[in-house]
């Protein structure tokens, strides 16, 4: 009797191995793949670097280190990928070997195989977005000051934010000016409860202009309800002042921090600062989302494999049912890319676009997978 009863839970164990061993398979593939391709593009930006002096200049062990710096981001984001190509080919091999087949017979169901399976893949999607994430935001920081330190940045005025608000220095002829608000508002280029702090070209302290909002037009800063405190400690207030920039308004931006360069735990946090000074946080939102929906997203992949490959009892390879799946799977996390970007757009609310395309592709999965357990009847006529 004890025998009877161990033995499926070492059938479960072997069925959850072999999957789990496709899988690593699947994922070192990728990770190799895709390193080489990060390695040839920037072997490709390098090359185009030719009479750049201010630059460092990168050599062969500094371009494979950027490329192993983002590894760990790398294997985060295919982990779905590479759960959707092990269960292929593992449900491929039960297949052949009739090991479904031979299960359903003795009475074990689809859902008790895959039970143990979906367990362990959950926490692997939990591995993904509680050790993994913090390690990836770290490499990531350091790809992109290596890739400003070897290729540059694109000169684009921008505000920085922090607990006080928003920063930027402006160099306007023979005035530095250094800008701070407490909220903006980013449709209409207009700042809110400014304090301008004005030096000249040896930096020797001029005036300070305070103004309750700011507004940028072309070449312009349109100050309102303005205080203008000089060096001699002379307050004068004035309706409208205007300050005279250099630089296109439409391309100022906001440089709030990239959501993969973002803790987990810090999200929530960063998202209710930046809600607080009038930014969008919409971006941030749906990312946050599809963050902590990867364990879901892995099991989605699971479910929609077997579901299709474990379908047919055919012992031989059927490229059309293969294909399928991989049909299945990709579009499955290209249609949910664009339901994120609507999402980033606001097109459609955040909470939608972050958790829809993982909701649908699960309980498609499930669906499919309680259809194929389902016992048909047959009436006899």
């Amino acid at each position: 009797m004890l025998r009877l009863t161990n033995q499926p839970i070492i059938l479960y164990k072997y069925f959850t191995k072999d999957l789990f061993k496709f899988f690593i398979f699947a994922l070192f593939f990728l990770i190799i793949l895709i390193f080489f391709i990060d390695l040839i593009e920037l072997f490709r930006r390098s090359s185009n670097k030719v009479g750049v002096n201010h630059l460092l200049k990168a050599n062969f062990v500094d371009l494979a280190g950027m490329a192993s710096l983002k590894i760990i981001g790398n294997s985060q984001k295919i982990l779905p990928f590479a759960v959707l190509i092990g269960s292929i080919g593992c449900f491929n091999q039960w297949r052949k070997k009739n090991y479904y087949v031979i299960s359903k017979a003795s009475g074990i169901s689809l859902w008790k195989i895959l039970s143990p399976i979906l367990v362990c893949f959950f926490f692997v999607g939990l591995f993904s977005i509680i050790i993994l994430n913090p390690f990836s935001t770290l490499m990531n920081n350091k790809y992109e000051n290596l890739q400003t330190l070897f290729f540059g940045k694109a000169n684009i005025q921008e505000f920085s934010f922090d607990t006080k608000g928003f920063w930027i220095k402006h160099i306007s002829g023979n005035r530095n000016l250094i800008i701070n608000a407490n909220k903006i508002d980013e449709k209409t280029n207009t700042l809110f409860d400014l304090n301008i702090f004005e030096y000249d070209e040896n930096k020797i302290f001029k005036k300070k202009i305070k103004a309750e909002k700011g507004k940028f037009t072309s070449q312009k800063l349109l100050l309102f309800n303005v205080q203008s405190l000089n060096k001699k400690y002379k307050m004068t207030n004035l309706k409208k002042f205007t300050y005279s920039i250099n630089f296109d308004s439409t391309q100022l931006k906001v440089a709030t921090k990239k959501p993969d360069k973002i803790f987990l735990l810090d999200f929530p946090y960063y998202l209710i600062k930046m809600k607080s000074y009038g930014l969008n946080i919409s971006k941030h939102l749906v990312y946050f989302f599809k963050l902590i929906c990867q364990p879901f997203l892995i099991i989605s992949m699971i479910l929609l494999s077997a579901s299709l490959m474990l379908r047919s009892s055919e012992r031989k390879v059927e490229v059309g049912i293969v294909s399928l799946s991989l049909v299945v799977g990709f579009s499955l996390y290209f249609i949910g890319d664009f339901i994120f970007a609507l999402g980033f757009s606001e097109k459609i609310p955040p909470v939608l676009a972050g958790f829809g395309p993982t909701l649908i592709g699960l309980f498609s999965g499930c669906y499919l997978i309680s259809d194929i357990d389902e016992i048909k009847y047959v009436k006899n006529r």
